[in-house]
């Protein structure tokens, strides 16, 4: 089994020497500052004690998650061993595995994480590249556009979902009252373009996801492009 103490082995270099990459401990790494989105690089053990895989990910901050540090993000992918190797595991039998894994990660998951200017620049990528963006996750959708101030885009999302949620039709379900969860706070706001009350509504979500995931000393809270002023 992969422990918090191997993984240190590859995370704590790769820390030192990039001064915008934070490892608070365990099996993460957060690039720094984080805003808008959290841009992730973690490990993950398999079921053989010897193999590991590494991954990213870029999860949006505002988006309301029962476990935000848990999350590994619907934009996410692998970082795989060098392809000599022929695997896409990493294992801790391998001499060169920690050197390989702490390059590869600096020089392909490191600036691909780096590149992202603006929420905006994520969220072309994220519908570009991952059709899941467009086609699932209606909820996270419609938070994402309101978020990019794309009210129009939030209201046609939101006139498909109240009528399923205005009414608590499954109480025990917990992925149907999350979503609710979502859903209806924005509803009001978004009818009547109060761009200020859903603004505060994603920063509060903002603050409970970051002090949640115990990542306040790294954050740095902005303004949403909503709440700029509506072309």
């Amino acid at each position: 089994m992969t422990t918090a103490r191997q993984i240190k082995t590859i995370f704590r270099p790769l820390a030192d020497r990039n001064a915008d990459f934070a490892y608070p401990g365990k099996r993460d790494l957060w690039l720094t500052p984080i805003r808008h989105l959290a841009f992730r690089v973690f490990a993950c053990q398999t079921l053989e004690p010897d193999a590991f895989r590494l991954g990213w990910a870029i999860l949006p901050t505002f988006i309301a998650l029962p476990d935000f540090s848990g999350i590994i993000g619907h934009c996410a992918g692998y970082i795989n061993p060098p392809p000599r190797i022929g695997s896409v595991y990493w294992h801790w039998s391998a001499p060169s595995t920690v050197e390989a894994a702490i390059s590869v990660i600096e020089t392909e998951a490191l600036p691909h994480l780096r590149s992202f200017e603006s929420l905006e620049h994520w969220a072309a990528y994220y519908r570009e590249t991952f059709p899941i963006a467009l086609t699932g996750f209606p909820h996270e959708r419609l938070i994402l556009d309101i978020a990019l101030g794309n009210l129009p885009a939030a209201r046609a999302q939101l006139a498909e979902l109240l009528p399923h949620f205005r009414e608590n039709k499954s109480p025990d379900q917990p992925i149907y009252q999350y979503m609710r969860s979502l859903i209806l706070p924005v509803a009001e706001p978004l009818l009547a373009d109060d761009r200020p009350a859903l603004a505060a509504i994603l920063h509060g979500w903002e603050s409970e996801n970051i002090r949640g995931a115990k990542l306040e000393r790294y954050w740095e809270p902005t303004p949403f492009p909503l709440e700029r002023a509506p072309v």
